[in-house]
């Protein structure tokens, strides 16, 4: 069974690369970031950090598909009082941001995941069904 197990994984390793490699690079995702202090720097620093612990966020930083822009503070003349980062909204917990969701990104979820949300543009692999079985993951489709 393990054998079997390594083969599909090694079969899916493949498919995935040749996924990636046949995707058209997308337009770099570009997110403001107002540092007016040190204070700002620092909770920007600490936000990255904890955003990075996501391979799928880090290996986007790493390849320039997320860009980050300063923000000059102001809009329209008055001043800026957003939330440091701004950007896109971050991926709640119970939902993986990638088309293809295999076994690793399961095992990868908080141990408090009951429910998976998945976009009509998901998939998960055969392996990473089992593992969300395994797990008591249940896995909603969302309809668009």
């Amino acid at each position: 069974m393990s054998a079997l197990r390594d083969e599909i994984r090694a079969i899916l390793r493949e498919e995935i690369a040749a996924l990636r490699a046949d995707a058209a690079p997308a337009a770099p995702q570009t997110e403001r970031v107002r540092i007016a202090t040190g204070a700002d720097l620092n909770r920007f620093a600490q936000d990255l950090l904890r955003r990075a612990s996501s391979p799928d966020f880090a290996a986007r930083v790493m390849a320039g598909a997320h860009r980050f822009d300063l923000d000059d503070g102001a809009r329209g003349g008055t001043a800026y009082s957003a939330p440091i980062v701004t950007g896109p909204a971050r991926t709640p917990p119970g939902t993986i941001d990638k088309a293809l969701i295999t076994e690793r990104d399961i095992a990868a979820l908080g141990g408090g995941v009951r429910t998976l949300r998945l976009g009509p543009q998901n998939r998960l692999t055969p392996l990473a069904r089992d593992e969300a079985r395994r797990r008591g993951i249940r896995i909603e489709r969302a309809d668009r």
